[in-house]
């Protein structure tokens, strides 16, 4: 009953301070792509630790159990540990440096961002993974594999001045819409009724010689990146009216985005998998 109780408090808090990238469409995309780019290695050892499931199967289950996930990584239920409530943004200084987390809302308290649990992830299973029972090891294979294409999200990043992570209202297409929302979905589906595997097919066009330079640095390097690529889409302020001018303009960044979060998430799971 105390979990039962847990979860269901959890889940009133999350509401508070969900929010999700690119949708269902985007994440199975990153997967997708980053799939055909294991090694064949990387890919035996994932299917014996995924029982034969696809990182796909896992792509959105960060957004669809988010209290859940947390009792998978063994935080204790009457803990309220706030560093922990898995946050799938993070946050930039003055200098575009990627800063150690997100505030709580009305407190100094900060939250893990979503690439601090990549980091941690990783380390976990590449150094301790026969330590770890299975909702644990599953649980940060989803964080991998979710983070990762949330930390590209041009929505999910917060600036100095600027952490509404564009939580305000605009008009697109003559209809009243929250800002991160078309972030979310509609950059990607209103252009196209592509499915995952035939956007991945297209974005992942890349030589090889481009594939290393993006999956080179690290997790934190990648966010700077990421922060100082994303920084215009906040010149659409609350209220402006957006047609096919704006997806025209933008779907360029969405698209090159999910491309790097495939190629690095692949980068990810290779560098933890293929032994």
């Amino acid at each position: 009953m105390k979990r039962l109780t847990f979860i269901l408090t959890l889940a009133a808090v999350c509401s508070l301070q969900g929010v999700s990238a690119w949708g269902r469409l985007g994440h199975a995309t990153v997967a997708y792509m980053a799939e055909q780019h294991l090694t064949e290695q990387a890919r035996a050892n994932l299917d014996k630790w995924l029982d034969g499931k696809s990182i796909v199967y896992y792509a959105s289950w960060l957004d669809d159990y988010k209290p859940q996930m947390l009792v998978d990584l063994g935080y204790d239920p009457d803990g309220d540990d706030r560093m922990h409530q898995l946050p799938h943004t993070f946050s930039v200084d003055e200098n575009g440096d990627v800063v150690p987390g997100n505030h709580w809302p009305g407190t100094k308290k900060y939250l893990a961002n979503c690439i601090h649990y990549i980091e941690e992830s990783a380390e976990m299973l590449k150094n301790h993974i026969a330590e770890l029972d299975d909702s644990t090891r599953l649980a940060r294979i989803q964080l991998i594999v979710h983070c990762v294409g949330d930390m590209h999200c041009p929505g999910h990043i917060r600036y100095p001045g600027n952490t509404t992570i564009g939580y305000y209202k605009v008009v697109l297409f003559g209809e009243e819409i929250r800002y991160h929302t078309i972030w979310d979905t509609n950059i990607l589906q209103r252009p196209h009724p592509w499915s995952f595997s035939d956007l991945a097919w297209l974005l992942d066009r890349y030589t090889a010689e481009e594939q290393a330079e993006i999956t080179s640095g690290t997790p934190y390097d990648w966010g700077r990146e990421s922060a100082a690529a994303s920084r215009c889409i906040y010149d659409v302020k609350a209220g402006d009216k957006l047609d096919n001018n704006f997806i025209k303009t933008y779907k360029p960044l969405a698209e090159t985005q999910l491309a790097k979060a495939g190629y690095r998430l692949a980068a990810v799971l290779n560098a933890i998998f293929d032994k």
